[in-house]
């Protein structure tokens, strides 16, 4: 029983979850009634995907982790690092699998997806950047799968998948440059060349809070549009909006050492707030 809650905890399944959802809330949002069994096995191979990266992540950032996040599995010694190696084999061949299922569009963004996170494990998470807009575009892919599943043609028309993709995408970049605030002193002790690592704090807060009035601006126009029912607005403005304008206050003036692991972890759950404003809101007349 140990050895499997320490799994779920390497691959980190409430992020797997938020992946397959992602995928789910993509096919929803096209407004098709047809396309669900493939959206669902879509919903389980990003799942899967993201599971295998978040293992071979823990696999590479061992002694890293033992200063970042020394309760991980691996650095505690709970399960053996072979074991997150075998973890992602067997979570990509399955995934790649699944998506022969779906359609070659999906098979193509999946494959895509394996080879990024490969290569953002293996360097791109090592540089200024590069690794965080790999994140990002693999958090927004999520939704787009979730198009490509049910159909190809249509799949940037709006609103659709395209808006919480968009969303996502400077979502994520947003909380990848908090997280990597929080990891700074671990990543330069191991020679990351992460953005946080090479400039002031003062900078990456600058970028944080630029990232995320920007979202805040565009969260306003789908409202403006009126392209989700009203109960999309309440939700995006009190429940996402008005909590990430004091999430980004808050690391800006707050001197708390913890701020920015605070932060990521309640950026985390406005995430999940705003699938949930995404889910009650979609207009069936678009």
């Amino acid at each position: 029983m140990q050895v499997i809650y320490s799994l779920l905890k390497l691959i980190r399944v409430h992020n797997c979850l938020l992946a397959g959802v992602g995928v789910w809330m993509g096919w929803y949002l096209t407004g098709h009634n047809t396309g669900k069994t493939e959206a669902l096995i879509a919903s389980l191979a990003a799942a899967l995907v993201c599971g295998a990266g978040n293992a071979f992540n823990d696999y590479i950032d061992i002694e890293i982790d033992r200063v970042n996040h020394p309760t991980r599995p691996l650095p505690r010694g709970d399960i053996p690092p072979y074991l997150a190696v075998l973890t992602m084999l067997v979570f990509d061949i399955i995934a790649v699998g699944l998506s022969i299922m779906v359609n070659a569009a999906v098979l193509l963004v999946v494959i895509g997806a394996v080879v990024l996170l490969l290569v953002y494990n293996l360097n791109l998470k090592k540089q200024p950047l590069s690794g965080n807009v790999a994140v990002s575009l693999l958090g927004a892919a999520t939704f787009m799968v979730g198009g490509l599943a049910v159909n190809t043609s249509n799949i940037g028309m709006l609103p659709g998948p395209l808006v919480p993709a968009v969303f996502a995408f400077l979502f994520h970049f947003g909380r990848e440059l908090v997280k990597d605030t929080a990891d700074c002193e671990g990543d330069r002790r191991a020679g990351f060349k992460t953005l946080a690592a090479m400039v002031s704090q003062n900078v990456m807060l600058a970028l944080i809070a630029a990232v995320y009035l920007i979202l805040i601006f565009l969260t306003y126009i789908p409202v403006y549009y009126d392209w989700f029912r009203p109960v999309f607005n309440y939700i995006v403005m009190v429940g996402v909006d008005l909590p990430l304008l004091i999430s980004v206050l808050y690391l800006l003036i707050s001197r708390n050492r913890d701020r920015f692991k605070n932060a990521s972890n309640i950026l985390k759950v406005l995430m999940l707030i705003g699938l949930i404003a995404f889910l009650l809101g979609r207009n069936p007349g678009l």
